[in-house]
């Protein structure tokens, strides 16, 4: 059975999460809206069928408690976040995220009184023949950029959600395409549907008709919807205007407030405000401090591991902690969004960006959580094999023995991340899921004792004896990213299953075989494990002992567990 991990959509605390879903509550409406908008290239009479299946959900009683709720929870919590910022230092998308969010109510709480507002308490009945006529064209405008504003706020805000996942990049430039198509097409029939609803109402029976069935609000009823709709808009403006009071309020409160020392190692060190979080404490101090998820708690790349001070911090939250535990964080591990010191910290950044203005913009290359397979392979007696020859001999047997085993790994879809002198480690599953990875690493050890026997052949006589060796596998969450300095950084992997694979190598000279599975792996894989020995094993860095397969040779294993499908082999991460 699949270990159970709650997935990275679901993460961070109860308020984002409420905002979350709010949010997609709205979007889901906004979208739907905005394809109704596209019948109007059509005809009126389509845009108004299918407002009538909309309104019939949107406007019932749950429909429309839920809408309301959403709308009302989404503009508060978001307020709230705002508010409580420490620091507006925060990444360009984070910025723009913002700015778009602050400006669409002063065009939507005016658009929602002259509708719903004016549906509910005046009885009009705001069809769309009658929107048309109102809105076009002295406020097409208005309604042209709240689309786009309300459009392009929903669509950052869903990218930086979904990029956490894995699936993400094979389904963008779908959702791309729908992204550019939905609104062009919804201002087009908008356009369209406006032009001739203003070229109908110049026939004054028509005009009447339209008054009839709408419900045309009197001179009156005008006059107070439009009050409403400004009350609407200056009730918001005030909002904002004492939400920015409580902020210069908390400015000047903050320049009163003890400050706190950061230490980061090996340097610099830094003060900041008691009580912000270490990530806002890094980017007031202009520290460069990676946060692929904006501070929310459901990536790990702002984490840092605490050296000392960690006695005075509080324990981590229900999300942090669900984040930590994902990545198998060490006890020191911590998230810098979550983490809030009040007394002196000195802290490590794990994930630290290096002149990321220089590399590529992936996801990727910033760092972004994933289940790998990581297959570790070692020559054995390498040093006995080495005596007595030449450099150039060393190099040459090396390269014979990488080039035999690279080539397997590449034909199953794996890379080699890094070499290890006389061994080196691969990874599985960048293009795939953890059990096909599984699959993938097993059948490539399979096939590298089998090579072995060629190129043990082929260096008869060059050789005391045949070249033996020892492979190990393990599954499970790591970082994938660009590491170290901007001019030799690579793509590498970290992680606790890095090392516990590499202990799992280690460990077939003492259980004498040439290679171990841990259990995860081999229960990912659906291997039939039914000629392998299982065997409890203690291994460094891991609490409780594993359960592992000990294979007297990787040829053992089946060649059957993979489809015939093969996906495409990647080339190494440079």
């Amino acid at each position: 059975m699949k270990p159970h991990r709650k997935s990275v959509l679901l993460r961070g605390s109860v308020t984002q999460q409420i905002r979350l879903f709010s949010g997609l509550i709205l979007f889901a409406f906004a979208a739907t809206h905005f394809l109704n908008h596209a019948l109007g290239l059509f005809s009126i009479d389509a845009m108004m069928e299918a407002q009538s299946w909309r309104t019939a959900i949107t406007r019932s009683v749950p429909g429309g408690i839920v809408l309301g709720l959403a709308l009302i929870a989404h503009i508060a919590l978001a307020l709230f976040k705002l508010v409580r910022r420490q620091t507006y230092k925060m990444a360009p998308w984070e910025v723009a995220q913002i700015l778009l969010g602050l400006s669409i109510p002063f065009l939507l709480f005016p658009h929602i009184v002259n509708t719903r507002v004016a549906h509910t308490f005046f009885g009009v009945n705001d069809i769309y023949f009658y929107e048309l006529v109102k809105l076009w064209p002295n406020k097409g405008w208005n309604q042209t950029i709240l689309l786009l504003l309300v459009w392009i706020h929903g669509c950052v805000g869903i990218h930086y959600w979904l990029r956490l996942t894995r699936w993400y990049s094979g389904v963008f430039p779908v959702l791309l395409a729908l992204a550019v198509i939905v609104p062009i097409t919804a201002i087009s029939g908008f356009m369209v549907a406006g032009r001739y609803a203003n070229i109908a109402i110049t026939d004054p029976a028509i005009f009447e008709n339209l008054k009839a069935v709408s419900n045309w609000p009197n001179a009156d009823a005008g006059k107070a919807i439009a009050a409403y709709g400004t009350q609407a808009k200056y009730g918001f403006y005030i909002l904002l205007g004492g939400l920015m009071l409580i902020f210069a309020g908390r400015l000047i409160a903050n320049s009163q407030r003890p400050k706190v020392a950061v230490n980061y190692s090996p340097e610099p060190s830094v003060s900041g405000i008691s009580g912000a979080t270490l990530l806002e404490i890094s980017r007031m101090n202009n520290i460069p401090h990676l946060s692929v998820c904006g501070g929310r708690a459901r990536c790990s790349t702002c984490r840092v591991n605490v050296i000392s001070g960690g006695e005075y911090l509080q324990p981590p939250s229900r999300a942090e902690a669900e984040t930590l535990k994902s990545i198998s964080a060490g006890p020191g591990v911590r998230l810098a969004c979550q983490l809030r010191p009040y007394a002196e910290v000195t802290v490590d950044l794990l994930l630290s960006p290096v002149s990321t203005e220089t590399r590529a913009k992936s996801k990727e290359v910033k760092g972004m959580e994933r289940e790998l397979a990581i297959l570790f392979f070692d020559l054995r007696g390498f040093t006995t094999l080495s005596e007595g020859r030449l450099p150039y001999d060393v190099v040459f047997l090396l390269n014979r023995l990488f080039d035999t085993v690279g080539t397997v790994i590449h034909e199953e879809s794996g890379w080699i991340d890094k070499y290890l002198g006389d061994g080196l480690m691969a990874v599985f599953g960048r293009d795939g899921d953890p059990e096909t990875a599984c699959r993938q690493a097993i059948k490539a050890a399979h096939r590298i004792d089998l090579a072995l026997d060629g190129l043990n052949q082929a260096l008869e006589g060059e050789v005391d004896q045949p070249l033996q060796i020892g492979m190990g596998l393990h599954v499970g969450p790591l970082v994938l990213g660009e590491i170290g300095h901007s001019s030799s950084a690579a793509m590498t992997v970290i992680g606790s299953t890095v090392n516990v694979a590499a202990r799992l190598e280690s460990a077939t000279k003492d259980l004498e075989c040439q290679m171990i599975i841990s259990n995860q792996a081999a229960k990912r894989a659906d291997l039939d494990t039914s000629g392998l020995e299982m065997k409890s094993l203690t291994v460094r860095g891991v609490k409780k002992p594993m359960k592992v397969l000990r294979v007297e040779q990787a040829r053992q294993l089946p060649v059957q567990i993979l489809p015939e499908v093969r996906i495409e082999p990647v080339s190494d991460a440079k």
